[in-house]
C-alpha cells in the first residue's frame, strides 16, 4: 500500500479513536453526576479522579510517556502497592510498566505476579477481582501468591476496536498484600473504565507513531527521489536552478515519473525539454528499458513513417530488409518525440492509433504489431492555436496533453543565469585544460542583462566559446562578446518596462473580455493556460 494511503488509514482511525474518547468522556461525566455505589462524597471524588484521567490521557500522544501516565493513575485510583502494564508486542507479552515500591529483585524479567490470575482474564477477556488471593480456594494453590502472600489483586484487559472486532492489546495488573487495602467490586468498576480509555489512548498513540515513522518513511522517500533526481540533472546542468520556475519543474518531473500518463513539454527552443524528458524516463519504472528519441521536425516527411513504424521487406524502392520503428525500439520502455508539432496530420492519425490502442503496423505490412511505450512529447509551439488552425488533430492534442510541464524560458528564471554560467565554465575549462577561476564584475552584469533569447543552449555555447578564447584567470565581457554601453542598457530597460506593461494591458484586458475564464483568455492571446496563469503570477493580476 502506498506511503500516503497508509498514512490517510492511520489518520482516519485517529479521528475515530478521538471521537470515541469524546464519548467517553462524556460519559464519565454523566457518572459523575449520579455517582451512588459509593458514599456520595466518595463516588463523586472517585469519579473526579477518573475524568481527571481520561482527560490526561488524551493528551499525551508519546507511548512511552502514555504509559507511565496510565501506570500511575491506577496506583492513585486504586491505592494499590503494585502495578504491572504488559502489551503484546509481535504476539509476546512484553512487562512494559512496573511499579513495586517494596524494590523487590527479581532474575531477568522474571517478575514474581500472579500469572494464573493474569491468564484467566487473558483467556476470558473479562477483568478479575479477587478480595484475598491466599484464602481464594482457586488461587491459593499458586507459587506466586503464596511466596508473595498477597491478599487484593485486580486484572483488567486492554481492548482496542468495537465489539464485534475488538483486539486485545495487553492487561494492567495490581496487587496488595495488606488485607485492610482490600480491593472492592466498586474499585473494579473504576479499574475497568480506566483501563477501556488506557486502551483507546495506547492505540491512538501507536497511530501516531506510524504517522510519525510513515511521514519519515515519505520523506525519506521523497529526498531519495530528489537526490536520484539532483544526480540525474548534474550530469547536464542545464536543468540546475534554484528559483521558484525550476522548482515547480523539478516538482512535476518528480511526480509525473512515477505514472504512465503521456506527458506533453512546452517551451522555447533551447529550455531544456529533452533532459526534461530523460529525467522522467530515468526515475520511472521503466528506467532499465529504453529511452528512444526522435526529432519530427528534423526527418524528411516521407521518411518519418518509416522511422517511426518500421517497414517490411520490399515495402518501397531501397527496402532490402525488413526494419523496425523506433515504436518498436522503445517496447517496454519511452519514446520522445521532440517538436511533435511538426508531425504530418497523416501521421498525427497513426501516432493517435498507438495511444488509444497500443499497437502499430509496418509500412507494407497487415499485421498489427503490440508495443507497450510511454509517450512524451514537446513542442515549441502553440498547439491550441494549432489545432484552431485545424494544423493539429485536436483528439491527438488531449492524448499527448495529460500532464504539461511548461519549461521556462532562461530569462523568466535570471537568478539561474549566473549558476549555469558557472557549471558551464567548470565543464569548459576542464575540458578544454584552461586555469580559469570565474568571471569579472562586468560580465556577470552582461550575463544578467542579456535575453538569452536561444535560452540555456545558447548560454552553454557563449561560455564554451568565452573559455576558448579566453587566456586569463576570468572571464571578460569581451570574452562574451554581450558588452551593451550605458545607452543601450538603458534602452533596454525601457524597452522591458514597455513590453511589461503591454503585457498587463493585454492580459488584463483579456481576463476582463472572458469573464476570467482561463481557458478562453488563453485561446484570445493565443497562448496555453499554464503560460495565462504564468503571465498572472507575474504581474500579480487576479
Amino acid at each position: 500500500m502506498p506511503v500516503s494511503q497508509r498514512m490517510q488509514n492511520a489518520e482516519n482511525l485517529i479521528v475515530e479513536a478521538e471521537l470515541e474518547l469524546a464519548s467517553i468522556a462524556q460519559a464519565l461525566e454523566e457518572r459523575r453526576n449520579t455517582a451512588s455505589f459509593l458514599s456520595p462524597d466518595q463516588g463523586r471524588e472517585r469519579l473526579d479522579l477518573l475524568l481527571e484521567v481520561s482527560r490526561r490521557l488524551s493528551r499525551v500522544l508519546n507511548l512511552d510517556q502514555l504509559l507511565n501516565v496510565i501506570m500511575d493513575s491506577v496506583l492513585s485510583l486504586t491505592r494499590a502497592e503494585r502495578g504491572f502494564l504488559m502489551l503484546y508486542e509481535e504476539d509476546v507479552l512484553k512487562f512494559r510498566v512496573i511499579r513495586n515500591p517494596q524494590n523487590q529483585e527479581w532474575a531477568g524479567e522474571d517478575y514474581q505476579i500472579s500469572h494464573t490470575l493474569t491468564q484467566q482474564v487473558i483467556d476470558s477477556g473479562q477483568p478479575l477481582w479477587v478480595k484475598d488471593a491466599c484464602q481464594d480456594a482457586n488461587y491459593s494453590q499458586s507459587a506466586s501468591i503464596a511466596d508473595l502472600k498477597l491478599r487484593s489483586c485486580m486484572c483488567v484487559p486492554l481492548f482496542s476496536g468495537q465489539a464485534d472486532s475488538r483486539k486485545l492489546l495487553g492487561v494492567i495488573y495490581v496487587d496488595s498484600q495488606q488485607l485492610h487495602e482490600s480491593f472492592s467490586a466498586q474499585d473494579l468498576d473504576l479499574f475497568s473504565a480506566l483501563a477501556a480509555q488506557a486502551a483507546i489512548s495506547i492505540e491512538n498513540a501507536r497511530l501516531v507513531e506510524d504517522i510519525r515513522r510513515l511521514e519519515g518513511e515519505k520523506r525519506a522517500q521523497l529526498e531519495q527521489e530528489n537526490l536520484s533526481l539532483q544526480k540525474l540533472l548534474e550530469e547536464k546542468g542545464e536543468l540546475l536552478g534554484q528559483g521558484q520556475a525550476m522548482e515547480r519543474v523539478f516538482t512535476m518531473i518528480r511526480r509525473v515519473s512515477g505514472s504512465d500518463a503521456s506527458i506533453l513539454l512546452l517551451g522555447e527552443s533551447g529550455t531544456g525539454k529533452g533532459l526534461a524528458a530523460k529525467a522522467i524516463h530515468q526515475l520511472s519504472p521503466r528506467q532499465d528499458m529504453p529511452f528512444v528519441v526522435i526529432d519530427c521536425g528534423a526527418i524528411p516527411e516521407n521518411l518519418l513513417e518509416s522511422e517511426l513504424f518500421g517497414y517490411e521487406k520490399g515495402a518501397f524502392t531501397g527496402a532490402y530488409a525488413k526494419k523496425p520503428g523506433k515504436f518498436e525500439m522503445a517496447n517496454g520502455g519511452t519514446i520522445f518525440l521532440d517538436e511533435v508539432g511538426d508531425l504530418p496530420l497523416l501521421l498525427q492519425a497513426k501516432l493517435l492509433r498507438v495511444l488509444q490502442e497500443g499497437v502499430i503496423e509496418h509500412i507494407g505490412g497487415r499485421d498489427p504489431i503490440k508495443v507497450d511505450v510511454r509517450v512524451i512529447a514537446a513542442t515549441n509551439r502553440n498547439l491550441e492555436g494549432e489545432v484552431k488552425a485545424q494544423k493539429f488533430r485536436q483528439d491527438l492534442f488531449y492524448r499527448l496533453n495529460v500532464v504539461t510541464i511548461d519549461m521556462p524560458a532562461l530569462r523568466e528564471r535570471r537568478s539561474d543565469v549566473l549558476l549555469l554560467a558557472s557549471i558551464f565554465l567548470e565543464r569548459f575549462a576542464a575540458k578544454y585544460r584552461k586555469g580559469i577561476t570565474g568571471f569579472e564584475s562586468q560580465a556577470k552584469q552582461a550575463l544578467m542583462e542579456h535575453p538569452w533569447p536561444g535560452n540555456v543552449r545558447e548560454l552553454e555555447h557563449r561560455i564554451e566559446r568565452a573559455v576558448i578564447m579566453c587566456d586569463e584567470k576570468q572571464i571578460t565581457a569581451q570574452h562574451l562578446e554581450l558588452k551593451q554601453d550605458t545607452r543601450a542598457r538603458a534602452a533596454f530597460g525601457r524597452l522591458k518596462d514597455i513590453k511589461q506593461d503591454l503585457e498587463r494591458q493585454l492580459l488584463s484586458q483579456a481576463l476582463a473580455d472572458n469573464q476570467g475564464d482561463i481557458t478562453a483568455t488563453a485561446r484570445q492571446l493565443g497562448i496555453t493556460r499554464q503560460q495565462v496563469y504564468r503571465l498572472m503570477a507575474r504581474h500579480e493580476v487576479k
